[in-house]
């Protein structure tokens, strides 16, 4: 008999989060494109990605929920920007190899 299966901490379920959020071409397009260009309003992003509006407001609300992207309003405009710490929370998120052993 197999023993039960605890939940998953808050810990653990953060981390599935961020790696489901980045489980996604579209997604990691978007990070790219905010890495490398700085931000960017989502009339931009829809243009360089072409990606419908709706699918596109989908994927930047995934990002944000995982804490990957942020916003900032200027004017009836919401631009949107790779959070600071973003690749830090991806390291951090990635399961650790110390217990791996090398081939």
């Amino acid at each position: 008999m197999r023993a039960p299966v605890a939940p998953p901490t808050d810990d653990v379920a953060t981390r599935a989060q961020l790696i489901r959020a980045l489980a996604d071409p579209t997604r990691l397009r978007v990070l790219d494109l905010l890495g490398e260009d700085g931000p960017r309003c989502h009339c931009e992003l829809e243009a360089a990605l072409d990606v419908p509006a709706n699918r596109l407001s989908f994927h930047l609300r995934v990002l944000r929920e995982a804490g990957l992207v942020g916003t900032s309003r200027r004017g009836r405009r919401v631009d949107y920007h790779l959070e600071p710490n973003a690749m830090a929370a991806v390291r951090a998120a990635l399961p650790s190899d110390a217990g791996m052993v090398s081939s």
